[in-house]
């Protein structure tokens, strides 16, 4: 039977809208009138094809996809739904050949590259999978399933560094609706796109402006009105959220802070120590130092996290408060002083040695950490991610200013992450006897 195309095309397209609507009977019922009158009509059969599909009619999707495309065989877009569907029905191989036709008539689509990657990958193609994912990611940046597949086909490689990037770029190519503003900007700024990030923040600090996170990753990332130091609040809100995440996270990323710092305690101190563990978080240094220590206090900003250090049992003393305050406060007290990943918040070092100095008993020591400053001749700067990394000439010079001797730098590695080692100075000091 005949009929006429404009006739056709204007019943197929108010059944492509009931079904936009999510009205499938209405759908189905203008499809089977349409291809009752025109079964040759190969814009109905894809679409018959699709409800099909939908009504878990796998075999006859297949069938009525497959006579569209012999009716209309130029249809990249319908070769790629075809590959689809067999790859749904349990036949990569024969995804796999679809998919390719389907580039040869327009190689320049992303989603059909990302799809016939994961036919590769299923087929343990394991090379070719990569590619696949590669030009998709390349194609269209936006393609949030593709950076997801390329991730964790990445991940599979042991290529974690690069992985962690494509995770990254999968969240920001993923609509910004819903999402935390903050969160968004912490992920465009590791992507270094500092000035999306900031927008981010401001855009939140707009209905939030006490937010003492957005602040301080606000100034982070445009590098101007950058503190010396970050703020209590930040440093506080930030660890009340992390305190029961924080020592499984650590582990994670093979944080390393704690053991080093205790490994150069082992060494450079004896028994008997009276202790001050800033910064103590959960506990993870004073778990590792209380053996060497007749007295350990732990100071720390967030309840939560003395909360923590609490139930290990292993400090004398524990105590929420400002650490320059509590150093200046106790004048000649200790014979040791740690600091472990605590000086990422601290800008300029000169009010922390010289309260450290003053707090340390005649011959007691110092051992800290500081993330690296690859320019050793540079004094220190904030990154995006908020926290600060220090030169390892500015660390030697202000401790010997301040009257420490016995300095000792050691390159180290703190943790991993995004897939990269961290690196870090540790650094022990004496307080001249």
């Amino acid at each position: 039977m005949q009929i006429d195309q404009q006739q056709a095309e204007a019943e197929l397209a108010q059944a492509r809208s009931a079904l936009e609507r999510n009205d499938v009977p209405q759908a189905e019922a203008l499809c089977t009138q349409l291809l009752a009158r025109a079964p040759e009509f190969a814009p109905a059969l894809h679409l018959g094809s699709l409800l099909l599909f939908r009504q878990g009619e796998m075999l006859g999707a297949i069938e009525r996809m497959m006579h569209a495309i012999e009716l209309d065989p130029a249809r990249a877009d319908w070769l790629n739904d075809l590959g689809n569907l067999l790859a749904a029905h349990g036949q990569p191989e024969q995804a796999v050949r679809f998919f390719q036709h389907a580039l040869l008539l327009n190689p320049e689509n992303a989603q059909v590259w990302n799809n016939l990657g994961a036919m590769r990958e299923k087929l343990g193609e394991t090379e070719l999978a990569g590619e696949a994912f590669e030009h998709a990611v390349a194609l269209d940046e936006t393609l949030v399933d593709a950076w997801a597949n390329y991730a964790n086909w990445l991940t599979g490689q042991g290529r974690e560094q690069d992985a962690a990037e494509c995770v990254l770029r999968a969240f920001v190519a993923a609509p910004a609706d819903g999402q935390p503003l903050v969160m968004r900007g912490m992920a465009l700024a590791r992507l270094g796109r500092q000035a999306d990030a900031a927008e981010c923040y401001r855009q939140h600090l707009a209905a939030n402006p006490e937010d003492p996170t957005a602040l301080h990753l606000y100034h982070a990332c445009l590098r101007d009105q950058v503190p010396t130091r970050a703020s209590n609040a930040y440093i506080e809100a930030k660890y009340d959220d992390y305190a029961e995440t924080f020592d499984s996270h650590q582990a994670e990323l093979g944080y390393r802070g704690h053991h080093i710092v205790a490994g150069a305690v082992a060494v450079a101190c004896g028994q008997g120590l009276r202790a001050l563990d800033l910064g103590c978080g959960t506990g993870l240094v004073g778990n590792l130092i209380a053996g060497q220590c007749v007295s350990l206090t732990g100071i720390d900003l967030s309840d939560k996290m003395l909360a923590h250090a609490q139930a290990t049992g292993r400090y004398h003393q524990l105590q929420r408060a400002e650490i320059i305050d509590w150093l200046s406060a106790h004048p000649a007290q200790y014979d040791l002083i740690t600091a472990a990943d605590l000086l990422i918040y601290f800008g300029d070092l000169t009010p922390f040695l010289q309260q450290t100095y003053s707090a340390l008993r005649p011959g007691g020591r110092l051992v800290m950490t500081l993330e690296a400053l690859a320019d050793s001749a540079q004094e220190y700067e904030i990154q995006p991610t908020g926290r600060f990394r220090h030169g390892e000439h500015y660390a030697d010079t202000l401790l010997s200013r301040q009257g420490f001797d016995q300095i000792d730098i050691i390159p180290e590695t703190l943790r991993v992450e995004g897939g990269a080692p961290v690196a870090c100075w540790l650094v022990t000091a004496r307080r001249p006897a």
